[in-house]
């Protein structure tokens, strides 16, 4: 069974998630710091971005 647009959309958001969590940096001069996740608006418009560009993909025949 193939998925939605949506559901698709907001698996593309879920791995952008995870590949922009915060994390650890070490700066050149050793100083740790965190580095900047991301917002929900950005989630938000994320998934809004990708079910629209879904939604104007031709359809598979």
């Amino acid at each position: 069974m193939s998925k939605t647009d949506k559901e698709l959309a907001v698996e593309i958001a879920k791995s952008f998630i995870e590949a922009h969590s915060v994390k650890l940096a070490v700066a050149s001069n050793n100083v740790k710091h965190q580095t900047v996740g991301i917002t929900l608006d950005s989630v938000n418009k994320i998934i809004e971005s990708v079910h629209s560009t879904l939604q104007k993909l031709p359809d598979e025949k």
